[in-house]
């Protein structure tokens, strides 16, 4: 089978389409033939040798097709099921697990191997997926719907009328949870640095651009409020510093990316001052998961993607990296 191959470390030249043998499922796993597989800010580092992802390797987590085989204990899908995976496996069988906690399973296991034609993948960690919905958008449903689901309701704690600020509004994550805020009931203010990409952000109440001090905007707009929460999708220290000044006296701040190695920087006092709760959201639980399906197949968000043919994975991961691209790539196998 063809698949995109990561040797060692690097640039996107490193990712070059090979053949390599088809796996065969284990007993609890299914062979999945893969229609579509996003391309995310993770794919990026761990390309680059950023994490610790097995390299050489086939990366891709973002995964959506059809299944081709089954083992022997798997009980709930058939051959043909339309399928889409969510971004780490688990038990199923473990307390965190038992209590909806999946994201703290002992037995996490981080997917890797959708850029290829086939992956074998467990079960538990995959949904069916609606005839009306598209493969192309089931595969990036997990890691971005199910991320800002988990992110703004599941620890932001987000209730109809408040207000949400996204910011990196314009990227993978930040165009999807401006939708998934407008569909909780929140005004939306979408927070972006690229004019090119405001162009996409329909679905947000406004608009701001990054350009210089952009915290006053933010208090405008709330009638010196401040936002309710933050869904920060970049967690660079200069967007820190704005976007903490914007948000509303015992308000919550919640990251869910980092684009820059540099730590972020705070007095206690400005902590304790507006009585803010400054956490973090590290994944997508398969209650979120599933949440974040029936909120596209009832067409209350809408997945933002380019498709791109797997044989031109290099390029994509070029555009990536040069972030021409509003929303997810998806690599394609058709």
């Amino acid at each position: 089978m063809r698949a995109v191959v990561v040797g060692a470390p690097g640039g996107p030249e490193v990712a070059r389409v090979c053949e390599v043998e088809r796996p065969s499922p284990a007993p609890d796993q299914v062979l999945v033939r893969v229609a579509a597989c996003g391309m995310c800010g993770h794919d990026q580092a761990d390309r680059m040798g950023l994490t610790k992802a097995p390299l050489p390797g086939i990366l891709g987590h973002e995964i959506a097709g059809t299944v081709a085989e089954i083992g022997s204990a798997v009980r709930h899908l058939k051959v043909g099921d339309r399928v889409a995976a969510k971004q780490f496996t688990h038990c199923g069988r473990c307390p965190d697990c038992y209590a909806g906690r999946d994201v703290d399973c002992v037995a996490r296991t981080f997917t890797y191997g959708g850029y290829a034609e086939f992956v074998a993948l467990p079960e538990s960690s995959l949904l069916t997926v609606p005839a009306h919905v598209g493969l192309d958008s089931a595969a990036v449903v997990a890691c971005t719907v199910g991320t800002c689901l988990q992110a703004l309701r599941g620890i932001g704690r987000v209730v109809p009328g408040e207000t949400v600020v996204v910011t990196g509004a314009g990227g993978g994550l930040g165009l999807h949870g401006v939708q998934v805020a407008k569909a909780l009931g929140a005004t939306v203010i979408a927070v972006t640095g690229s004019a090119a990409k405001a162009d996409a952000l329909t679905g947000a109440d406004h608009v701001v651009d990054t350009g210089q001090d952009w915290w006053p905007r933010l208090l405008e707009l709330t009638d010196g409020r401040g936002a309710e929460v933050v869904l920060d999708n970049v967690g660079h220290p200069a967007v820190f510093r704005q976007a903490f000044r914007g948000l509303a006296k015992r308000g919550r701040y919640v990251f869910t990316g980092q684009v820059s190695g540099d730590p972020v920087r705070l007095h206690p006092a400005f902590l304790f001052h507006k009585e803010a709760v400054l956490t973090g959201s590290a994944s997508t639980t398969m209650s979120s998961f599933a949440d974040a399906l029936a909120m596209v197949a009832d067409g209350r968000v809408t997945p933002v993607v380019t498709t791109y043919p797997l044989a031109e994975a290099t390029q994509a991961f070029a555009d990536l990296d040069a972030r021409r691209v509003a929303g997810r790539i998806v690599l394609t196998t058709g």
